[in-house]
């Protein structure tokens, strides 16, 4: 309904700016000396005209798309949401952590939908290979192979490629 409108509107004001400029052009024919004049004078009517009819068909709302660094940053927001959860879960009765974990589950649908993946590298074997940011290295002469102790940011991923690079903390020997 909004875009018939729209449509009868620019159609008519096509049809005004055709009209006019035939008058002046018909003018300017007529009186043949004063053609620069005249056709300066249909210039200007017809920019005035242009800008009303682009001010009457510009949308009244403003788009809202958030940024793809804004998706990140949410990406990482619900990362730090879940690891906060997990660590109250264990405290909580059973109808608590389900309160939880729905919207936590819907918000992470949410950044699958749009094919955004959180990588998390806690406990896992480190690789120098790997495209991550090491923030630090913690010496521990227990164990063999070095490991990341946490995660203190997640890697992001969109359709399969790194768009930010995890923050760790390693344990080494």
């Amino acid at each position: 309904m909004i875009y018939e409108n729209l449509n009868n509107i620019i159609l008519l004001s096509t049809l005004l700016l055709a009209l006019i400029a035939l008058i002046v052009s018909t003018i300017a024919f007529l009186k043949g000396g004063h053609k620069n004049n005249i056709m300066t004078k249909l210039d200007e009517i017809y920019s005035r005209i242009r800008e009303d009819i682009k001010f009457a068909v510009a949308p009244n709302s403003i788009n809202l798309s958030p940024s793809s660094d804004d998706f990140m940053q949410f990406a990482v927001e619900v990362w730090r949401l879940e690891q906060r959860v997990a660590k109250l879960q264990m405290n909580l009765p059973e109808n608590q952590k389900k309160g939880l974990e729905s919207p936590l589950q819907k918000l992470k649908r949410y950044l699958e939908k749009y094919e955004i993946k959180v990588v998390d590298y806690t406990n896992q074997k480190f690789n120098d290979g790997l495209n991550l940011d090491v923030l630090s290295v913690e010496k521990d002469p227990t164990i063999s192979e070095a490991i990341v102790k946490e995660t203190v940011e997640p890697t992001i991923m969109y359709r399969g490629r790194v768009v930010r690079k995890a923050k760790i903390i390693v344990l080494s020997n």
